[in-house]
């Protein structure tokens, strides 16, 4: 995860790396490692990693909470 959001590569959108479609107050991008969600957001050189959760089905579990997706 730190190689792929290397300051460099965190605004550089890929297949599992992109802005997200909906604004958030929270992140403004998200970095798909298989079933992990990482949402985060870059502050000049700086990326700050603001939610990790898991995929399961069309759900998503951050801190056992599950939000819709």
């Amino acid at each position: 995860m730190e190689a792929s959001l290397a300051n460099d590569d965190a605004l550089v959108e890929s297949r599992n790396r992109f802005r997200l479609r909906r604004p958030s107050e929270a992140a403004e991008f998200e970095f798909r490692i298989g079933d992990v969600r990482v949402f985060y957001r870059v502050a000049g050189r700086v990326v700050q990693v603001v939610l990790i959760g898991k995929k399961r089905g069309s759900s998503l579990v951050i801190e056992g909470k599950r939000f819709i997706l």
